[in-house]
């Protein structure tokens, strides 16, 4: 059963996805270091996922899960905070994981079977890019718990924030140089986040920009 949305709803669908990624990693900066940033953070990690599944109307994962996961993944996160447990906190981790892993899968699954190429689509694209970040900074993150040391940056040890940077360096290929990985895990992920971003901008986002209407125009746009 598909997802019934107005017209005009349909066509701005990825744009709101694109919108809350941006405000999410706007926000990692910006609200990182309270506790109320965090939960702030965290909820809107929560509404991008569940928003995506929505979204995407993909049948890989049933539409009850689409909501009820990252809502008990909220509400954990939310307990491992508050209570300080090292359990509680190490299953909010992995679902963490596991849920930026699901949206990222979820938006190329859409993306591939989209039959039409226009702005919103293109907005779709982008966002997954955005995704793949943060789904490599989440992988940053489990490198650093196995090895405390697998990242270096400057000052004291690496905060979200500077791990959402360095996936965002790596995935587009600048590298600056301030953040660097050390341990043969975290170069290894480096790598292949290296690749897998130059693959997904050549074949997805490509093979989208390639389609648009020329002349300005944008298919599904009018």
């Amino acid at each position: 059963m598909r997802l019934g949305l107005a017209p005009a709803a349909e066509r701005w669908r990825y744009r709101f996805l694109l919108a809350l990624a941006a405000a999410l990693l706007l926000g990692q900066p910006a609200l990182q270091g309270s506790a109320l940033g965090e939960a702030a953070l965290a909820a809107l990690f929560a509404a991008t996922v569940a928003a995506t599944g929505l979204v995407t109307r993909s049948a890989s994962v049933a539409r009850p899960l689409k909501l009820a996961t990252p809502l008990l993944w909220l509400a954990l996160h939310l307990l491992a905070q508050a209570t300080g447990s090292p359990v509680a906190a190490g299953l909010a981790f992995a679902a963490a994981l596991w849920l930026a892993a699901q949206t990222l899968w979820l938006t190329v699954e859409a993306l591939v079977r989209e039959q039409k190429a226009d702005g919103d689509a293109l907005a779709g694209a982008v966002f997954g890019y955005f995704m793949l970040a943060l789904t490599w900074a989440q992988l940053y993150a489990a490198a650093l718990l196995l090895h405390p040391g697998a990242i270096a940056v400057p000052g004291e040890g690496p905060t979200g924030a500077d791990l959402v940077y360095f996936s965002l360096v790596t995935v587009t290929t600048l590298g600056y140089g301030d953040v660097l990985p050390v341990s043969p895990m975290a170069r290894i992920l480096a790598a292949t986040e290296a690749v897998v971003g130059a693959l997904y901008v050549a074949v997805l986002i490509g093979r989208i920009a390639s389609d648009l209407k020329p002349g300005g125009g944008l298919r599904g746009d009018r």
